[in-house]
């Protein structure tokens, strides 16, 4: 199911994009019980600097997401 990432700005490879949603992909590992999944991949469909709307999948620790500020 996508989230939505509006509020948010993504940024991976050391460029800052204005993400639209992701969806996160936690592989195909076993949940145990007492442990917290962690995400191994994420899909992601941004904003590019040319204002094209493009998607994009990378290992998960690749992005970092920051909230946008409010003016």
């Amino acid at each position: 199911m996508p989230i939505n990432m509006t509020d948010y700005k993504m940024i991976i490879h050391e460029r800052i994009y204005n993400v639209l949603q992701i969806m996160i992909d936690f592989g195909n590992e076993p949940i145990e019980d007492r442990n917290t999944p962690k995400p191994k991949f994420i899909d992601a469909v941004y904003i590019d600097e040319d204002g094209v709307i493009r998607t994009m999948h990378d290992a998960a620790e690749c992005f970092q997401f920051i909230r946008k500020m409010e003016v």
